[in-house]
């Protein structure tokens, strides 16, 4: 009714978003890249999902997912200079249109990310562990390029279609690297407002509660508040996960 638009998350379907994707980063008036930080969102990301499946990243998958990320973007060009986004010159793109100027570069995901990892053999556990969330596979959703542009001033994620705790905690997450990617990063003198709702999902593991709580204390600096919202306020308040965390963190969380 406002002029925004609905993006539905099926299981099943590629939904064009990728976590992989960068934006332009902001440090006093000069732009850049942050590939450290997209370091660290992958990390906690995968954390996440071997969460799930009982075990945690070991310190040397924790060196690896570093030196593949980065190895991703290199492979590419892509460096923490913003121009290296594009290549240097216009032409033809994959939907035949043409275009004048600068073509932007394709980002890695996540089946490069896989490819890497097990070309590399050091990993084949947590190689292992990813096989459902690759293209094709139950969990493959955001195997793929992004699609998505953010320009109209509402933006919803419907995940009613998605119906067990992991997969909504999973999405949520891609999702929320998306928004900060494409949404906060940009037009950043612009008020925004990120809603997240069922945000006590991200309670049930300490790396996805680290990073919702990284959204709501760097999203004050881009002029975005975080708004949480539970079904039920007493499971987000009593949750037993929650209780793993400091006082300290769940306010920042809470606020």
């Amino acid at each position: 009714m406002l002029g925004g638009k609905v993006i539905k998350i099926e299981q099943g379907k590629k939904t064009g978003i990728n976590p992989f994707e960068l934006e332009a980063d902001t440090k006093g008036n000069k732009q850049f890249l942050n590939i450290l930080d997209k370091v660290a969102e992958i990390r906690a990301l995968l954390a996440t999902i071997c969460r799930n499946y009982g075990r945690t990243l070991t310190g040397s998958e924790n060196t690896e997912i570093e030196i593949v990320v980065n190895q991703l973007y290199t492979e590419r060009g892509i460096t923490t200079d913003i121009n290296s986004l594009f290549e240097k010159k216009g032409g033809k793109l994959e939907d035949g249109t043409y275009v004048i100027g600068k073509i932007p570069k394709k980002m890695p995901t996540l089946s490069d990310f896989h490819r890497k990892l097990k070309e590399r053999g050091n990993c084949k556990e947590l190689a292992d562990i990813l096989v459902p969330f690759l293209r094709g596979n139950s969990l493959g959703i955001f195997d793929c390029e992004s699609i998505i542009n953010s320009n109209e001033d509402i933006i919803c994620f419907d995940m009613s279609e998605v119906k067990d705790e992991f997969t909504k905690l999973y999405s949520s997450f891609v999702i929320l690297t998306w928004i900060w990617q494409k949404f906060v990063l940009k037009n950043r003198l612009k008020r925004k407002i990120i809603v997240c709702d069922e945000a006590w999902l991200f309670l049930k593991y300490q790396e996805s509660a680290e990073f919702l709580v990284n959204v709501a204390r760097r999203g004050r600096k881009y002029n975005v508040p975080l708004f949480i919202g539970s079904q039920f306020i007493d499971e987000f308040l009593n949750s037993e996960e929650r209780k793993n965390y400091n006082k300290y963190m769940f306010y920042k969380i809470f606020v």
